[in-house]
Order: C-alpha cells, then structure tokens, then sequence
C-alpha cells in the first residue's frame, strides 16, 4: 500500500542513458525480499490505506520567485533567469521524489523478522547513489574540461567499478525498481541544471558584482540550515516508520490511523522545506561561482554533490 502512494506521476519515470536498461527482468522483474523479507508485502484491506493530498502528489513550494540577494549581497540585485529557475525547481522536485521514495523503500524493512534488513535497504541506497553520481561526475568533468585530470580518472575508475557491481547486484533489493528511477531521475536533473548553470556564471561572469565573502557567510548560513533541516527530516521518517508499524498491527484503531496520516503530511512538508532552502543555496553558490577560477567552480559543485550522494536514512 506505501507504494501506491507515489504512482501517478511519479510511476512512470525510468532511468535514461547507458544505464536505461539497468532494471530487473525475467524472474527478476516480480522478485520480491524472501526470507525475513518476504512477509513485507501489504495486503487486504491495508492496501488502500494511505496517505493523499501533501505527500501523494504535492510538488515543493517556495520556489525562486523571489530568490535574489539583498542588500550588500549584490549592488545590481540580480534576479533568477527563467530558464534557470525552471532547472532549478526541476531539479529541487526530483530531490523531493528520490527522497520520498527512499522513505517509501526502507519502510518495508522496518518490518521484517530480521534486525538487519534496514542495513540491507541502506546498502542498496547507497550503491545506486554511488553508481548515479559517478555516472553524473564523469559527464561534469569531460564537459567542463577539468584541468585536474587525476580527478577525473579517478571518477572514472569508481564508476566502471559501480557499473560492474550493478550487473551483480540482487535486484529483489529495489524489487519496484522505483528507487533507482528516482536516484536516476534526481541526477539527470542536476545534469540538465548544470548545463544552464555553466551558461548563466559564463555570460554574468563579468556583470554581476557580489561581495564574495559575504556571499560565502549567507551560502555558509543556508548549508547549516540545510543540515538542521535534515535532521528534522530524519527524526520524522523514523516516526512515521513507528506509526505505520503501529497501525497496521492494529488496523481497526482509528487514532492510530490518524496518527499514521498525519506523520506522513507532516514528513511531506517539512520535504518540501528542505528541497526549497536547497534552492537558495543553489542559486547563492552560483553567484559565488561567478567569483570564482574554472578548476575552484568545479571542485566546488564535485564537492557539494559528493556530499548529497550519501544522503540515505
């Protein structure tokens, strides 16, 4: 039933690229956990039992209407482009998803027999990560014509090395195959967004006026909130995995099932406020990329997103 919660939309996205074919087929294909794992199916009358409205369908607000710097920040007050924004905001909705879905993914395991089965959907996590931001690294630094290119050797490697283990990889780990279309998707997107965003620091290089440190201490400020902010995330995934649990061994109780909607609205929201402060930071780094040499810019985004790679519960 958890899983019926993110169809629609969010249902038909597969991976893109050399990867499009990296998904379970054959017996694979409708393989689900065995063992420990193969109770964690919902079934009756739980199936229609979930959540709608916030987390079924509702996109990240706050978008970049109004995100130019103030004040000190910038004597022009530059604006966000069109173009730009519209990345943006894709981009910052494909974080939402993959974030949902790796919520979606890791609650089935939470009631398993086996005390180790969250560990093996963390795992799993992880290794698509790996395997979807490597892809991604490789492409940013040929396109960007990193100068460093023991970096990009060094990337290559690891995702030559990923891809080999996604060939041997158990696929009944993501037996939906949904959090590998939202890792996939989430990175395809920052792609996109990169591309517009190499174009935008080019073409403002020379007409945009910052005040460089301070706009390190708002992007500094807006990192830590981001921080804050997953905590705050990761306190309610773990509560709303316990109301779950608690409504559905005791399905008849009707305060249970209220709790139970109301921790996914409230995991749904506080989401979306993360995604929304993740699209200040980005537009206050690309303002300070503008500042900054080629091989600084590229370290600078490599940095950033090896950092959100690991970002499984």
């Amino acid at each position: 039933y958890i899983a019926l919660m993110i169809r629609g939309d969010l249902a038909s996205d597969k991976p893109t690229g050399d990867l499009a074919s990296d998904k379970p087929t054959g017996d694979l294909a409708s393989d689900k956990p065995t063992g420990d794992l193969a109770s964690d199916k919902p079934t009756g009358d739980l199936a229609s039992d979930k959540p709608t409205g916030d987390l079924a369908s509702d996109k990240p607000t706050g978008d970049l209407a109004s995100d130019k710097p103030t004040g000190d920040l910038a004597s022009d007050k530059p604006t966000v482009p069109k173009h730009l924004k519209t990345r943006i905001n894709d981009y910052k909705y494909a974080y939402y998803k993959s974030s949902i879905q790796k919520f979606l993914s890791l609650e089935p395991y939470t009631r398993a027999r086996s005390t180790t089965a969250p560990h093996i959907y963390h795992e799993e996590c992880l290794r698509l990560e790996k395997l979807y931001f490597t892809k991604w690294a490789v492409h940013y630094l040929s396109k960007n014509a990193a100068t460093d290119t023991t970096l990009l050797q060094s990337y290559e490697n690891e995702y030559e090395e990923a891809k080999k283990g996604d060939k041997s990889a158990d696929r009944r780990r993501d037996w939906s195959g949904l959090l590998r279309a939202r890792i996939s998707e989430k990175w395809k997107k920052r792609e996109l967004l990169d591309d517009v965003e190499s174009a935008y620091i080019a073409e403002t290089r020379t007409k945009v006026n910052v005040n460089k440190e301070r706009l390190k201490k708002q992007l500094t400020n807006t990192e830590n909130k981001i921080e804050a902010q997953l905590n705050i995330v990761k306190e309610l995934e773990s509560k709303a995995i316990q109301t779950t649990n608690e409504h559905m061994d005791n399905r008849d109780d009707k305060s249970l099932k209220e709790q139970y909607y109301e921790a996914y609205s409230t995991l749904a929201k506080e989401l979306r406020s993360l995604v929304d402060l993740m699209g200040e930071a980005e537009f206050q780094r690309i303002l300070l990329l503008t500042t900054l040499p080629k091989d600084e810019q590229i370290n600078m985004i490599i940095q950033a997103m090896d950092k959100d790679s690991t970002n499984c519960s």
